[in-house]
């Protein structure tokens, strides 16, 4: 059992939003930078108008005239500020702060209400309700609103709040185990018990009601509760922090034409959720408990859900930033090639490299080993120059020595990003055993069986039966194997036999 439970992979930790607070405000002292502006502290001195103005303006990296401002300045606040690229590091003597670059760090932050004293972490929120509540649906660009379907957080949180009918399964079953617990609704019930509430979630009797353990799930069901306990364990004084950043106006870009004001729709819950805690500032009559604790509510669930949207929306997909500007970009010791399968006799982890490809990646290995054969550094890189474009035995020779130097004399390790199959994920490691030293062939020789693993397709038509089929499979195997016949001869005969 222990042994089943073990889990090794990549884990994450959630940040504390108040020590990132302190850090940022100990940085801007100690380098003279201006400090994090929190809303709460700047909407009391200012009215409904000036204070929209205001967070449209720190918010928003606008384009104007088709000009997007990025020059560094000391505040955007400053009555006489000074500008430009060559006066980085000034400190002007109107504000008192040093000239920077716009920083991608959160320069906005929101503090919680005393009416509720913290927040929910947004990303606390997302996990919880990915998990034990219902799906959220798809964020639509046309109409933006917060109503995304029903929220089990969001109930924990707000006694007044109703969610739709289409709410999960898991969802009922966790409002009726709360209800059988006479665990108490609200915001502060939730942050001062949410020990005792982890502790029922958690508990072996409650889980197998959340997660039902079947034949096929029941270690996985146990590894999960676990998971989850111990990150109730660990992590919960991250839950629920006072302050909330907000995304850096850098990545916010409008553009500001005769017709208005146009803006990517994903951001505008990230605005709306400052000026919802903003605008309780600058009433000057009394406003009502709860409703200040329902605008709270609603600026973290704004908040929750922008982050959620806007990895989607800006971050995944192909036109996202990790694609387009992260995976897209040159990667040090990589390259691009195309593949062919290998007809022969192989081990599947092996590949044949192209000569001009593999030329140009091992070109600092390669002179390397020219610069111990006393050529001079203008030497090594006309060979290599030369070599990347025509077939040089010298080259030849000295990649044979890499591949034999390599650890156990296997190949030269390549991290292959494939197409994923059913079986394997994208990335596979694979080693270069060989080259090719025809200049005019451009492909990667590599096994078939790494380019797609069998799946459905390859299973018996309907007038075969399924164990009939691997029966012959079995059959014609040992046909194609004679006995006697050495370990390594056999394993290449099977993948012979394979394809």
């Amino acid at each position: 059992m222990k042994d089943r439970l073990q889990y090794f992979g990549v884990s994450g930790r959630l940040i504390s939003h108040d020590k990132m607070l302190r850090d940022a405000f100990r940085e801007a002292e100690e380098k003279g930078y201006k400090p994090p502006m929190i809303i709460n502290d700047v909407a009391k001195y200012k009215d409904t108008i000036e204070t929209s103005e205001l967070i449209n303006r720190i918010l928003q990296n606008r384009i104007v005239d088709e000009t997007l401002n990025s020059a560094p300045i000391c505040s955007i606040d400053c009555e006489a500020p000074i500008v430009h690229r060559y006066n980085l590091g000034m400190r002007c003597p109107t504000c008192g702060y040093v000239v920077t670059e716009h920083r991608i760090v959160s320069e906005v932050w929101i503090r919680a209400p005393e009416e509720i004293g913290n927040f929910i972490n947004p990303r606390f929120w997302s996990m919880f309700n990915a998990f034990f509540g219902s799906k959220l649906k798809k964020f639509n660009r046309n109409k933006v609103t917060v109503e995304r379907g029903s929220d089990l957080l969001m109930w924990m949180l707000d006694p007044c709040y109703k969610p739709d009918k289409d709410e999960g399964t898991r969802s009922r079953i966790i409002k009726r185990i709360f209800s059988e617990y006479q665990v108490p609704r609200g915001i502060r019930n939730f942050i001062d018990h949410h020990r005792t509430i982890f502790n029922i979630l958690t508990s072996p009797e409650v889980w197998k009601e959340i997660y039902p353990p079947t034949k096929n799930n029941r270690y996985e069901s146990e590894r999960t509760r676990l998971e989850w306990k111990k990150f109730f364990e660990e992590q919960s004084h991250t839950f629920f922090p006072v302050h909330l950043p907000i995304i850096s106006p850098k990545l916010i870009v409008t553009e500001e034409r005769r017709q208005g004001i146009f803006i990517d729709p994903v951001y505008t819950s990230a605005i709306d959720a400052v000026k919802n805690i903003a605008l309780l500032y600058t009433n000057a009559r009394r406003i009502p408990t709860h409703f200040i604790i329902s605008r709270a509510l609603k600026a973290n669930r704004q908040l929750a859900y922008f982050y959620i949207d806007h990895r989607q929306e800006v971050m995944e997909g192909k036109p996202g930033f990790y694609r387009a500007k992260l995976g897209s970009t040159h990667i040090p010791w990589g390259g691009r090639v195309t593949i062919s399968p290998i007809s022969e006799p192989h081990d599947a982890m092996k590949v044949i490299a192209p000569w001009r490809w593999l030329v140009t990646l091992e070109s600092v290995a390669i002179e390397n080993k020219l610069g111990r054969r006393n050529f001079t550094p203008r030497q090594c890189e006309r060979v290599i120059a030369f070599a990347s474009m025509q077939y040089v035995p010298l080259v030849h020779e000295i990649i044979n020595e890499l591949i034999k130097e390599s650890r156990g004399g296997y190949g030269l390790m390549i991290s292959a990003l494939r197409n994923p199959t059913l079986v394997q994920l994208s990335i596979q490691t694979l080693f270069i055993s060989a080259v090719n030293p025809d200049v005019t062939q451009c492909s990667l020789r590599i096994s078939d069986r790494v380019i797609k693993a069998p799946n459905a397709k390859n299973w018996p038509t309907r007038r075969e039966t399924s164990s009939a089929y691997p029966s012959n499979c079995w059959k014609l195997l040992k046909l194609t194997i004679p006995t006697g016949w050495r370990k390594s001869e056999t394993i290449r005969k099977i993948a012979y036999a394979n394809q």
